[in-house]
């Protein structure tokens, strides 16, 4: 018995002290993965939060790679606390004290990386690698576009990979540790597409406060010479339509409009009334055009027509526009809009024909939209009083402009004919240009009468003001101008560089009219991009153009490729809102009550499983024992039965050895068996099949 445990003991011991050893020191293949993974997770978190985090990263990984060279200790508790609490300052210092979603990110990264200092066991590198997986929920919260989730999903992979390494005790080649770490996430998927179906929508959870809201794109209440020249260098995208008919807009009818300015200073146009008012001020529920739009239909003659009538005989433009977070309350939409819906916004109309938002847009939106092509809209008198306000101007302000309208008057001219007299001015010895020159005090004067060189803003702006100084009603619109139809996808792509500027005048004949003297000057700037009705020395200017030259094609076709895939990640997966899931529900199941999504789930789930047992058994069947080893387990099992069980890991030979010092008359039999299932089973030989059975059955007999 004591040789026994002598010649055992060796094999225990060594496998107690690997373990032991594993669960109390981190070997450098481990701490390797950690710095991976680690750094793999919080690399595109360092986009959104103070750089100095990445400096706090480097240098910990150097602290811990110096302790397990062992040149440097593990810091004490008092250096940690000290770290630690300069890390907290850094963030109150960086951003001010206030409390977002960022500084809580920026907390939990100082967190993670800090804690790679003090990893001295298997338990410390669980609690780094679970924080990975916490940090990646985290870069979603700061960006949700699918390049973001494509790379949060290959974060947990290199997690997973990481963690299979805590449990490993021999080398394996990182190929094959990337591979196991995938593997296991490409299993977990049904199970994940499973839970995202029925799961209830969180929707608004996500819309955590944010600093990034203090940030704002696109064009303000306000407009002035210049303040366009800023957007059209951007090719960020402002929104993508989607037409759910056949009825695509062609590029003339592409006028999105934002926002209205009715009030000028001599300077700037801007909204009238206080600065503090709410666009939305008076506004409705979008489901029914607003009551003081005085909307009508239009005949194939001009003759006005019911709405109700007009909406049954005309091809209306229904779309949806999936408009990307720029911190403003309006909306863009075609006019004229006769509904629109919206399940992650609160839609209104506004008394000058806006579509516009409850609060500002500060999250990814998507909103549908019916609108009317031929309309009449506003006031049929001239005199009512709600005109008024659209034909004041400063008296002091553009002498000469206000010269020109009055001598249009003095020839008696209508106005229709006075709006065809400023168009034939503009086309006759106008440029359009996108650096022009600086204006004056007069600003109207000096663009007219002097530098006649300009784009948008500086039209529309002098057109509206001799529409008012000859007693026509007129006023600036802004917003979005074309887009790019991509064919494939059927959608329009609307980006910053397509702001645009125009003019609306009242015609008693028309009611509201859209006039755009940029369309007059350059009548290209309507119909084609910006990039390619300017010169050659000015294309630069606009943004994207250099993505659109003709020798960077491939460029600009692998940006469209991710664009279109953004594009449909946006409007199937993260669109899966409340209404849609109830949708899905409905096809899928025949409804959304509870037991049928307990069956869903249970079954759903339940099939999984059963698909993995079954794939497993087919790759992987059991193999029926040899006859030999059959006979040996049926002795081993007598054996067991008669109060000898058999230790784990204990080899046949050991066993038999041990149960032969317990009971000796089976001693040399139970030796025999065994010596000859080894003959048998590793040297092949066969001829002694005939005695093992033998002795077996003699066995069993004892």
């Amino acid at each position: 018995m004591e040789n026994s445990k002598r010649q055992e003991r060796p094999v225990a011991y060594s496998g107690d002290t690997a373990g032991t050893f594993a669960s109390n020191h981190v070997s450098r293949s481990t701490l390797t993965w950690i710095f991976i993974a680690q750094g793999f997770v919080i690399l595109p978190l360092f986009l959104f939060l103070p750089h100095w985090l990445a400096v706090i990263w480097f240098l910990s990984v150097i602290v811990r790679v110096q302790v397990f060279r062992g040149v440097w200790p593990f810091p004490g508790n008092i250096l940690k606390v000290c770290i630690g609490f300069a890390g907290v300052v850094g963030l109150y210092w960086s951003y001010g004290g206030r409390v977002s979603v960022e500084p809580m990110i920026a907390f939990l990264l100082l967190s993670f990386v800090l804690k790679l200092i003090e990893v001295r066991n298997r338990k410390d590198v669980l609690i780094v690698l679970y924080i990975g997986f916490v940090a990646t929920a985290a870069q979603l919260l700061l960006s949700q576009n699918f390049w973001m989730s494509l790379y949060s999903v290959l974060s947990c992979g290199i997690l997973l990979a990481a963690l299979q390494s805590v449990f490993q005790h021999r080398k394996i080649s990182i190929t094959q540790q990337l591979f196991n770490g995938s593997s296991l996430l490409l299993q977990s998927l049904p199970v994940m597409l499973i839970l995202f179906l029925i799961m209830p929508r969180l929707g608004q959870l996500w819309a955590v406060p944010s600093l990034s809201s203090v940030a704002k794109t696109g064009f303000s209440d306000t407009m002035s010479p210049g303040d366009f020249s800023r957007l059209i260098q951007s090719n960020e995208i402002v929104f993508r339509a989607t037409f759910s008919n056949d009825n695509i807009p062609t590029p003339r009818q592409r006028y999105w409009r934002g926002l209205v300015l009715d009030e000028f200073d001599g300077v700037r146009w801007k909204r009238f009334g206080s600065s503090w008012s709410s666009v939305s001020s008076g506004a409705v529920e979008s489901s029914n055009p607003h009551p003081k739009w005085r909307l009508s239909g239009v005949g194939e003659k001009g003759n006005k027509r019911p709405l109700d009538q007009a909406r049954e005989s005309q091809v209306l433009f229904e779309y949806g526009v999936l408009l990307e977070p720029h911190y403003y309350p309006w909306l863009f939409s075609l006019m004229a809009p006769l509904e629109a819906h919206s399940a992650t916004a609160t839609t209104v109309f506004n008394e000058q024909g806006l579509l516009v938002s409850g609060s500002p847009v500060t999250e990814r939106s998507y909103y549908d939209v019916v609108s009317l092509q031929n309309y009449f809209y506003g006031p049929s008198e001239r005199s009512s009083r709600e005109l008024i306000r659209y034909t004041e101007l400063p008296t002091t302000s553009n002498p000469r402009a206000r010269q020109l309208a009055e001598s249009w008057l003095i020839e008696g001219l209508s106005p229709r004919e006075i709006v065809a007299k400023a168009q034939d001015l503009f086309r006759s010895s106008f440029t359009y240009t996108l650096q022009p020159p600086l204006l004056g005090f007069n600003p109207v004067d000096d663009f007219l009468f002097h530098t006649q060189r300009g784009f948008c803003e500086h039209f529309s702006s002098s057109f509206v003001f001799l529409m008012r100084a000859a007693g026509i009603p007129a006023r600036v619109v802004v917003g979005y101008q074309g887009g790019e139809y991509k064919e494939d996808g059927r959608y329009i792509v609307v980006r910053q560089s397509d702001a645009h500027a125009w003019s609306e005048v009242w015609l008693e004949e028309s009611g509201w009219t859209r006039v755009d003297p940029t369309a007059a000057v350059s009548p290209l700037r309507i119909e084609r991009a910006l990039h390619e009705v300017v010169d050659s020395g000015e294309a630069s200017l606009v943004g994207g153009a250099l993505f659109r030259v003709e020798a960077l094609a491939w460029l600009t076709l692998a940006k469209n490729r991710m664009e279109e895939l953004e594009y449909l990640w946006q409007t199937r997966v993260l669109s899966y809102n409340d209404d849609v899931q109830n949708g899905v529900f409905k096809r899928l199941l025949g409804g959304s009550d509870p037991w049928r999504l307990a069956v869903f789930f249970v079954g759903g789930v339940g099939g999984l499983l059963l698909l993995y047992f079954l794939i497993n058994q087919f790759s992987f069947p059991r193999k029926s024992p040899s006859v030999e080893l059959s006979l040996l387990l049926r002795v081993f099992r007598q054996l067991e039965r008669q109060g000898y069980p058999r230790g784990v890991g204990e080899t046949p030979r050991a066993y038999a050895r041990r149960v032969g010092h317990a009971l000796p008359q089976l001693k040399i039999p139970l030796e025999q068996v065994v010596r000859i299932y080894y003959e048998i089973t590793y040297k092949n030989r066969t001829d002694l099949a005939p005695q093992y059975r033998s002795l077996c059955k003699n066995m069993h007999r004892r």
